[in-house]
């Protein structure tokens, strides 16, 4: 899961293997064997990694964390900065990618925004688990800003 991270996250920030070798300062092999799952970056060049990529160290790392990408800019996340902690519908022009990526939009429409910054909008839903009926789970994403075409506030109740 960490090597399709680092995937992503190189090609959304239009790095080469070698170009991100020469900013870490490793081999382009270690950055193939890394994307591979061949072996892990050192703490250190995890940091640095999730600097350059904008996204803290635990979303790099943690495996309940998915990371939803766009290749074309489109907009900046600055006016969506006031959403954090409210209960949000989110629409955009990739919306099967969305859905394929498990957002339960049927059962559980809304997502709460946990944070937003430039580049990323960090949400948490809850969904039903797979291959269970009752039994639900709170799941964490990270969605490129460029992905999202609209956002409507849901009410508290």
């Amino acid at each position: 899961m960490l090597g399709d991270k680092l995937v992503t996250l190189r090609k959304k920030n239009g790095h080469s293997q070698q170009e991100l070798a020469d900013k870490l300062q490793v081999t382009r092999q270690t950055i193939s064997n890394w994307e591979l799952g061949q072996g892990a970056p050192s703490l250190d060049k995890a940091m640095e990694l999730a600097k350059i990529y904008h996204v803290s160290l635990d979303d790099l790392v943690e495996n309940q964390v998915e990371i939803l990408v766009k290749e074309k800019k489109q907009g900046s996340g600055r006016l969506l900065k006031s959403l954090e902690g409210k209960k949000v519908k989110i629409s955009g022009s990739d919306m099967e990618l969305l859905l394929e990526s498990g957002l339960d939009w049927g059962y559980n429409a809304a997502v709460k925004v946990l944070e937003v910054n430039d580049e990323w909008m960090r949400i948490e839903y809850t969904r039903t688990k797979e291959n269970h009926l009752m039994k639900k789970e709170t799941v964490v994403k990270l969605i490129d800003i460029d992905m999202i075409s609209g956002v409507e506030i849901v009410e508290e109740e």
